[in-house]
Order: C-alpha cells, then structure tokens, then sequence
C-alpha cells in the first residue's frame, strides 16, 4: 500500500496480516473475483484499507488542533469567543471521534469476511453487509474460533473504557456539538490559575481542553489497533489454507 501512514501505526504487523489473509480468498481480477456475488475480496481489501484511512484522519485532525491552538486570536486567548475558531476546533473533534470509532468497525468488518472465507456457515451475514458490526463480528468469532487470541481481543475492545469513551462521544456528537469551551479561573492570596474544558451534554466526562487532547486520544486508539492487530496477525498466519473448504 503505497500510502504514508503515521509512524504510531502497527504497520510490519497490519501488512503481515493482510499478507497472511489474503491466501483465503480469489485472486484479484481472477474469473473467481470478478464473478463472486457477495464480492468478497473487494469488502475483505476495502474495510482493510479503511483501517489505515481512518487511522490517519484522527491523526491528522489531532496536528490540525494542535495547529490551530498554537497561535489563537487575543479574543480567544483571553477566554472569550471565537466563532469561526470555534468552528474549526469542532470540525476536528467531530472528524476525530467518527473516525476514531470507524477504525475498529472497519477492522472488525474486515475480520468478518475473513471468518467468513475460513467458516461461511458460522457467519451469516456475508450477503448482508449492513448487519456486520464489531459486535457481530465478536459474537461469530466466539462460535466459530473460541480459544483464538483474536476472539479474546475482540471482546475486550468492546469493554475497554477507551473504546467505549470513543464510542459514546461518537454517539452524541452524530446528533449535535460537543459543546462550547468552559473556561474557569480562580485565585488567592497563594495562588491563581485557569482550567479549559469541554463538555459534552449527556457525556458522563468532560474532555480536558488542551492543545494536547486529541493527541492523548490518538495514543489509546494506536495502543488498543496494536493489540488487535497482533492477534489478527497471528490468527491469520494460523490458519490452515484449507480450512475454508470445510
């Protein structure tokens, strides 16, 4: 894939494992491929290669974020408003979160059609891609491949903080803004201070507002797409070239 991806990205394993994968299903532009109704290695490829699409746009919102914080206006600066600052801040927030969350519901899709390919039968929903979600993916996977390291990675993402902090907020911000800036100051005789916030209605949290938020952010979706990515890997290079015979 002759695309620059960021170097917090798993790409030796990520590659290894769409390498590995790719054994169980019809060569590209092969009579197979091109005649196979469910089309399944262009879903296989193309929810791969979101992966890796997704994964840059967090982190390019994040260098965007930091940009635009690097030199706010005075208006802004002084805790007041700024509309169209305001505006950009938000665009990458929202693109952030959204693409945060498609990074694993690409994968896990991905992951789908490989079941697929290896047991058809235990993964019903080939026919109907609109139903495949990381969830369903984690439930055939349970049935299909119960003592797999990647059955037990996916069902840990759907339980980990990080991923349903990611989840909620991409939930709530499909529907309206995160919010606006809160900005609270105090001071003492001893001491003077100012907190950044943003909250988000209905979020049990609120984001810490910093030119570093998104960046924090970036580092758990890397640390937990490592994970999966490892398991996939291996999962892949395990299988026998077979087994999608049976």
């Amino acid at each position: 894939m002759n695309f620059a991806m960021p170097a917090s990205f798993p790409e030796a394993d990520f590659l290894a494992f769409g390498r590995a994968a790719s054994r169980f299903f019809p060569e590209l532009l092969s009579d197979e491929c091109l005649n196979d109704p469910l089309e399944t290695r262009q879903h296989f490829d193309r929810a791969r290669l979101a992966v890796r699409y997704r994964y840059r746009l967090c982190t390019d919102c994040d260098a965007e974020f930091r940009s635009l914080l690097a030199s706010p206006s005075e208006s802004w600066q002084a805790g007041w408003g700024d509309e169209e600052l305001t505006y950009r801040l938000e665009r990458c927030v929202y693109v952030f979160f959204v693409s945060a969350l498609s990074v694993f519901e690409s994968f896990g899709f991905c992951l789908y059609f490989l079941g697929g390919a290896l047991r058809p039968r235990e993964f019903p929903h080939l026919a109907t891609p609109r139903n495949i979600t990381l969830a369903a993916t984690s439930k055939a996977f349970a049935g299909a491949f119960p003592n797999a390291r990647i059955t037990g990675e996916l069902a840990a993402l759907l339980k980990k903080p990080e991923f349903t902090r990611i989840e909620s907020f991409r939930n709530l911000l499909a529907h309206r803004v995160s919010g606006r800036r809160t900005v609270r100051e105090w001071s003492n005789s001893k001491t003077q201070g100012r907190e950044d916030g943003r909250h988000i209605p209905s979020s049990p949290e609120e984001l810490e507002f910093s030119d570093d938020m998104l960046q924090r952010l970036v580092g758990e979706v890397a640390e937990m797409l490592a994970a999966l990515t490892v398991a996939a890997r291996e999962f892949a290079e395990n299988q026998d070239i077979t087994a999608g015979s049976g």
